[in-house]
């Protein structure tokens, strides 16, 4: 039982450090929470099942496709929803959760309340250390998610863009003088975050169907792991995502899968009390 559910709270924990990565880099360029991050990967599940189920296309092209499209989708919302907001965090916190609620129920009239399954890239089981066989889907999924976190890094830490990145969250006002366009900064930052929640969405729906509602306990997990981290560290949503990971999986399995997600947040309490900016956040000045 042990080693099933540390391999199960490894996969869950790469996914949660996925999606809170895109959180972390929207509420660190942005200064905007969005209530609809775990829509965002519902749809990129959606998305991957339409092509690869009903188009017939090889799920790793639909899984592509389908965090293009959401990239792209985000890239709309913010240019229409999000920017018309700034300078008032409470307008698009109230507007992406209406956001929400709007997906939710266009996935409900659009695909129905069932949940979707898209095709799986790998078939089969793999014997670990001679223990159990675990299914190689779920371990696609880890090394796939471990692959993107890594992209991410080198994305933020070793590319012009993510210079800018880095510029925009740490002075603003520095970075425009520096001849940063923000604006666009914005746009391409949402959107990217979008595509992280996206690419959790494609790599786990496999595993786990999405439904219209399932991206709600998403979201809030990824908000627990950028709070538990620290707010605007990359390592903090890696090591927040596999500890909330591990703690849920191992408390299922040795207490009762009825407290999973409440073993997460005694962390998060535990965590704050002790060290309120969080395991690798800094305390502001």
């Amino acid at each position: 039982m042990l080693p099933m559910a540390l391999m199960n709270g490894l996969v869950m924990g790469v996914i949660y450090a996925l999606a809170a990565l895109g959180v972390s880099l929207v509420v660190g360029i942005m200064n905007v929470i969005n209530f609809a991050h775990g829509e965002f990967y519902i749809l990129a599940g959606y998305f991957s099942y339409l092509f690869a189920d009903t188009l017939g296309l090889n799920p790793i092209l639909s899984m592509s496709l389908a965090v293009g499209m959401v990239f792209l989708f985000g890239i709309v919302i913010e240019y229409t929803i999000i920017r018309p907001t700034y300078g008032n965090h409470m307008y698009s916190l109230i507007l992406t959760f209406i956001l929400s609620i709007v997906l939710q129920n266009a996935y409900l009239l659009i695909f129905g309340p069932y949940p979707k399954k898209p095709p799986g890239w790998v078939k089969g089981a793999t014997n670990i250390f001679g223990d159990f066989c675990y299914g190689n889907q779920r371990l696609a999924a880890l090394a796939a998610g471990t692959v993107l976190i890594v992209a991410v890094f080198l994305l933020i830490k070793k590319t012009w863009f993510g210079r800018m990145i880095r510029a925009a969250s740490q002075d603003r006002e520095m970075a425009e003088l520096n001849g940063v366009n923000t604006a666009l900064l914005n746009t391409f930052s949402f959107g990217l975050g979008c595509a992280l929640a996206a690419a959790a969405g494609v790599v786990l729906a496999p595993v786990f169907p999405v439904t219209p509602t399932s991206g709600v306990p998403v979201a809030l997990t990824a908000f627990v792991v950028v709070v538990l981290g620290g707010m605007g560290s990359m390592w903090g949503c890696v090591i927040g995502g596999l500890i909330l990971g591990l703690v849920e999986n191992l408390g299922a399995a040795f207490i009762s899968t009825g407290y999973k997600h409440l073993f997460g947040f005694i962390i998060l309490i535990v965590v704050l009390a002790v060290k309120p900016s969080g395991l690798f956040g800094s305390r502001e000045t």
